[in-house]
């Protein structure tokens, strides 16, 4: 997402290409219920009634899986781990959509972080203080 935003603000993409990426990276996301049934922590059954209490309630799935205690926090982390991790990069996604080849997203990538580096040190400058013409330090002293 970093990297959508980061794009924008320099020029690289529109905000509607970066939507448009950030849709297709979600839309690459596997499902909560399906991991969770792949993974044995839940059955299709309770998956099913999560999904019948979506629809009234249009909360996540996870917290309704909890809730109903199918899932406890501890899993349902892991699983939203394996669901991050097993989408596509949007590196990738950026490409396949033709909106930047690899070498113009590794150069922009590259820009924004020396720009990024140049605010920072820009923000942590310090200026000392001269000493006043009275209170100078003499070698001798």
């Amino acid at each position: 997402m970093r990297l959508c935003f980061d794009l924008v603000e320099g020029g690289y993409l529109t905000a509607a290409q970066a939507l448009a990426v950030l849709d297709q990276h979600l839309a690459s996301r596997t499902p909560i219920g399906q991991l969770a049934v792949e993974h044995e922590l839940m059955t299709m059954s309770q998956v099913f009634d999560v999904l019948a209490q979506q629809t009234i309630s249009n909360r996540p799935f996870g917290e309704l899986a909890i809730e109903l205690g199918y899932l406890d926090r501890l899993n349902l982390g892991r699983l939203l781990l394996i669901q991050v991790e097993g989408s596509k990069p949007l590196e990738a996604l950026i490409q396949e959509m033709e909106l930047m080849t690899q070498i113009e997203l590794e150069n922009a990538v590259h820009e924004r972080k020396l720009q990024r580096s140049r605010k920072a040190s820009k923000s942590h400058a310090e200026v000392l203080p001269l000493a006043e013409p009275d209170k100078q330090v003499s070698a001798g002293s």
